[in-house]
């Protein structure tokens, strides 16, 4: 008898530990960027903090520079159908399967980053309910220091932009080169620096902090700061994946999700100050735009806001007037 007993505890210290092992949970997590990129450290703080918040119990497995195959707009079916348990996916650039995702992606709509985080806000129900249909959620956000562009030659006026050939990275910079003359190629960031050494490309628009990045300085000379865009990307999980968390590791990544998204909107405008001294340092020029350069682009923001928010519907629409009573726009 005593022997059956110690053999069913054994047993059951087996099975425990059996259980305690499959209890493990290891997502890959896409990411757009060089691991040297702000989002990319704050993926591996974020991963790092659950790691060690939940005892090993969710691994989050880091893959920088867009590793494991995946293009920009094919994040939001890549989560959809399950193929990715996690990613970081900008707004901007899966507008193709879900436009009013490009809300926070839309063209001289705000100027600091204040204003574009009450815009996310204000998105974020619609956000959320259009994610649902796609099998996701998202669990925190970042933003981008604002856009500007790249270019050979000084840019001083929207005739200025005519005829370039600018590397963009979403709808809204195919539709602002459509505006404004210049010819727009869409293209994930990896693939801008041998395009500019072939002569695919003269400029391209993006952030400081990607300018850094890319090492602007070796091929181009002026970055102009038209602030187009404050760029948003949303850390979005399967839902089914997520659902196979038990309720306390769920509850510990959100509390850990909510702190992350705090100091990741904090730091943009700290990386934007930084990255633009860098590219002064490496001997880059940065033009202020003139107030009649704002008045220009200011007039092609309407337009185009006007115009995408046809295609988006209505709830983008309710949004944009809420947020235009806010702050007076």
């Amino acid at each position: 008898m005593k022997k059956l007993l110690m053999a069913l505890i054994s047993l059951s210290f087996v099975l425990a530990s059996f259980s305690s092992v499959m209890a493990k949970t290891k997502w890959d997590m896409h990411l757009n960027y060089p691991a040297g990129n702000f989002h990319s450290v704050g993926a591996k703080t974020f991963a790092d903090r659950v790691a060690k918040a939940t005892n090993g119990e969710l691994t989050i497995v880091l893959h920088p520079g867009a590793a494991l195959g995946f293009k920009g707009p094919e994040l939001l079916r890549g989560i959809a159908e399950g193929v990715l348990a996690i990613a970081e996916i900008p707004t901007g650039m899966v507008e193709g399967d879900a436009p009013v995702l490009a809300l926070t992606a839309q063209p001289f709509i705000s100027s600091n980053a204040f204003e574009q985080r009450l815009l996310y806000q204000l998105s974020k129900p619609t956000y959320a309910k259009v994610l649902e249909k796609f099998n996701q959620k998202t669990i925190y956000t970042s933003v981008w220091p604002f856009s500007g562009i790249y270019t050979q030659r000084a840019i001083k006026s929207e005739a200025d932009l005519k005829g370039l050939k600018m590397r963009v990275y979403d709808g809204t910079g195919l539709a602002f080169g459509k505006a404004t003359g210049f010819a727009a190629r869409k293209m994930p960031f990896g693939e801008v620096y041998p395009a500019m050494k072939a002569g695919l490309l003269d400029s391209m628009y993006t952030s400081s902090a990607s300018g850094v990045d890319a090492k602007a300085w070796e091929i181009l000379k002026y970055f102009t700061p038209i602030n187009i865009v404050g760029p948003v990307n949303m850390i979005n999980v399967n839902i089914k994946a997520w659902n196979k968390l038990p309720q306390n590791i769920q509850n510990i990544v959100m509390e850990i999700a909510a702190q992350m998204e705090d100091e990741m909107w904090n730091l943009a405008g700290d990386m934007d100050r930084k990255s633009r001294a860098k590219l002064v340092e490496n001997g880059m020029t940065i033009d202020p735009v003139t107030k009649e350069f704002r008045t220009q682009l200011d007039k092609i923001g309407d337009t185009l806001r006007a115009d995408w928010v046809k295609k988006a519907g209505a709830d983008a629409q309710g949004i944009l007037d809420e947020y235009y009573r806010i702050t007076g726009r």
